[in-house]
């Protein structure tokens, strides 16, 4: 299904946003000729039967499965078009399925639980009792701790971005989440609970993401020295190809045909990378090393460390997808998402390092998160998405799993929804776009392809990226 749709979209060309299908720009309403008029006739009523066909064919079942990097941990990502599918306060419109969380009734315990966001709370900020962001945070990690910030559901997150850019375009895709914090695929494939729905026959495709440092190398050599990563690259292949072979076994006894998997590569981290001397961006939190070169901040001291991880991640992606395929059952494919991160930074669009003074003062945003309070205590900022790395995430994801161009133009909506500025989020798309079209973390600066970039997205066509 997915492909025949996609097959028609590519044979409708030029495709305007938010719909299926239109008639070409170069054909004139006011032309008189015989022929015109004929051709003008035909595309409307192919692009009529196209819409019919979309309109009426089943929608795409997709599964997203993984942990915080993919719902989103903050709002407004985190519950972005999530939804209770009943009892009160029951969706009834399109909305992405949590599936730990259907009803408030049946929700998880991880998920239902009262929402508390300390940088909002005044018994934590403009509390004479803590002058200084350290003290909040060190009462938020000692006596206030029942005040650290909770992740309520139902769950959206970056599915849920997907999920409107795929409403957008006219496309009909039911999306589904099952994300638990922290997870493994390995783990999650290990849970009871968790494997048969993951494993269902009823997908036609399946999003995996991994933990953000399980699929680095286990040692790296910075400056001459073995460096310990906490990366278990064994272990993340070992999850993609369980899943995967559950996916066949029940694909297989339903009689129906291997669901696509993606794996969404996700990003590198400011705090894996750098140490932090600004009092007003700590990276603060038992995941987070104090000195540097230990397995919790493994890449500091590297001549380019977030590069270099977002390097380690791609070769592991890669090939997790490459030995998951010699399995001969499911298609399984790269978003590359982290290699975004990069091409946003070699543009300027996103800074590199989010701890230095005066790194936010500029034009260029952080892909992190940057809220200290709200990051605290387990782990630091520099490690979840912001809005906008989110973004940049459901657009890579957009990408690679439906084939179509991501540059929607300046009045997206789900940037829009989420509070994205017109001209970031064309930034982004086109980074997006750009990292696509490269294949990866090789995305340079020119100024001349970042101009065409702009250029093309201000057209505001859809157009099926080139093979």
């Amino acid at each position: 299904m997915n492909a025949d749709i996609n097959a028609g979209l590519a044979a409708s060309h030029d495709v305007p946003r938010r719909t299926a299908c239109a008639p070409a720009d170069d054909v004139r309403a006011g032309a008189a000729a015989p022929m015109v008029g004929c051709l003008l006739l035909a595309v409307a009523l192919a692009c009529a039967a196209l819409n019919a066909q979309i309109a009426s064919a089943a929608p795409i079942e997709i599964l997203f499965v993984g942990n915080s990097f993919t719902f989103g941990k903050y709002a407004p990502v985190r519950n972005y078009q999530g939804g209770y599918d009943s009892g009160p306060g029951a969706v009834a419109g399109p909305h992405v399925h949590d599936l730990q969380c259907l009803s408030a009734a049946s929700c998880s315990a991880a998920e239902g639980v009262a929402t508390v966001v300390p940088s909002t709370n005044p018994a934590v900020v403009n509390n004479p009792s803590f002058p200084t962001l350290q003290s909040e945070l060190n009462y938020l990690n000692g006596a206030g701790g029942a005040l650290k910030f909770t992740e309520p559901g139902p769950f959206g997150g970056i599915p849920g971005i997907f999920l409107k850019l795929t409403q957008e375009a006219g496309l009909n895709y039911n999306v589904s989440i099952d994300t638990i914090s922290s997870a493994t695929l390995n783990g999650t494939w290990g849970n009871a609970t968790n494997l048969p729905v993951i494993s269902a026959s009823k997908w036609d495709h399946v999003v995996l993401q991994e933990q953000s440092f399980t699929p680095l190398p286990t040692t790296i050599t910075v400056n001459g020295q073995s460096v310990t990563t906490r990366g278990n690259p064994a272990n993340f292949n070992l999850g993609v190809q369980r899943i995967v072979n559950s996916l066949h076994t029940n694909a297989a006894a339903a009689g129906k045909p291997d669901p696509a998997v993606t794996l969404y590569e996700t990003q590198p981290l400011a705090s894996y990378s750098f140490l932090s001397g600004n009092p007003e961006a700590p990276i603060f939190g038992s995941s987070a090393g104090i000195t540097g070169g230990n397995n919790n901040q493994p890449y500091v001291g590297d001549p380019d460390p977030v590069r270099r991880m977002a390097l380690d991640l791609h070769n592991s992606y890669e090939a997790a997808a490459s030995n998951a395929n010699a399995l001969g059952h499911s298609s399984v494919d790269v978003a590359l998402a982290g290699d975004a991160w990069v091409t946003a930074m070699n543009q300027g669009i996103a800074v590199t390092n989010p701890y230095l003074p005066g790194a936010l003062s500029g034009t260029a945003v952080d892909l992190w998160d940057s809220n200290a309070l709200d990051a605290c205590c387990t782990t630091p900022i520099g490690y979840h998405p912001s809005v906008y790395g989110s973004y940049l995430n459901g657009l890579m994801l957009f990408e690679q799993i439906t084939g179509l161009d991501p540059r929607f133009g300046a009045d997206e909506l789900a940037a829009l929804d989420l509070g994205i500025d017109p001209t970031i989020a064309v930034a982004l798309q086109n980074a997006a776009y750009l990292t696509e079209q490269a294949g990866g973390v090789t995305v340079p600066v020119p100024a001349t392809l970042a101009l065409l970039g702009l250029g093309l997205a201000g057209l505001g066509f859809w157009r099926r990226k080139q093979a």
